[in-house]
């Protein structure tokens, strides 16, 4: 057990080293934050045939260094279209939610033990989590939580990936959809109208589950 536990420091090190030489090369690269859809788009359409897949393994392997997922999302949207960026999004962030709560269930555990004892909302955010399961998951997916923080706690806590991977799928539907339009709306500024109506459906849905969740708390 101890052999584990000094392999997973090592990894954990070697995680952070390339977390920081990854973040290092991005802003020195010289191109502004609300540029970088654009960038991206433009950089994975030069590979042709060949740019939906290097997107997906893109976006699969983005929560190692912490990219912000909703600069990706805008940029299949503009670079794909879309209606085409909605059916890639779903299977790369699907894939990508595996790789955060992957990475949670294996370094989380004693993390989140040392963050607990500095931390009190720390502690109450992973026992929500705990103890609501796949309701937890599908609220934080359609309120727009931080994607790969959810992902992070889930898989260091209790709850099961088919319940994860389930409320994730249906949870993020409204925001992928959301980002796929706002990214489109480079080319067809009437697709923000879509993007929005979509944005405010993910809102609204998790009043009413909120809603009818406390309800029938309430009745039992």
């Amino acid at each position: 057990m101890k052999n584990i536990g000094n392999i997973k420091k090592i990894l954990f090190i070697v995680w952070l080293i390339v977390i920081c030489y990854a973040l290092y090369r991005l802003f020195h690269m010289g191109v502004p934050l609300n540029e970088y859809p654009a960038f991206i788009a433009g950089t994975v359409a030069s590979f042709g045939i060949w740019a939906p897949v290097l997107f997906i393994l893109l976006f699969a392997i983005r929560p190692l260094i912490f990219f912000p997922a909703t600069i990706l999302s805008l940029s299949a949207g503009a670079l794909f279209g879309p209606y085409t960026a909605i059916i890639i999004l779903i299977i790369a962030e699907n894939l990508s939610s595996l790789v955060s709560y992957t990475m949670g269930s294996y370094f989380g555990e004693s993390i989140m033990n040392s963050l607990n004892k500095k931390n009190r909302f720390v502690g109450k955010f992973e026992k929500y989590i705990n103890d609501n399961g796949f309701m937890s998951v599908l609220m934080l997916r359609l309120l727009y939580a931080p994607f790969d923080l959810v992902g992070y706690f889930a898989g260091a806590s209790s709850i099961s990936y088919s319940d994860f991977a389930l409320a994730t799928f249906i949870g993020i539907l409204p925001g992928l959809i959301t980002s796929a339009f706002l990214g489109g709306s480079l080319r067809n500024p009437a697709n923000l109208l879509i993007s929005a109506a979509f944005f405010i459906l993910g809102i609204v849905l998790s009043k009413f589950i909120k809603h009818k969740k406390s309800y029938v708390t309430k009745d039992n």
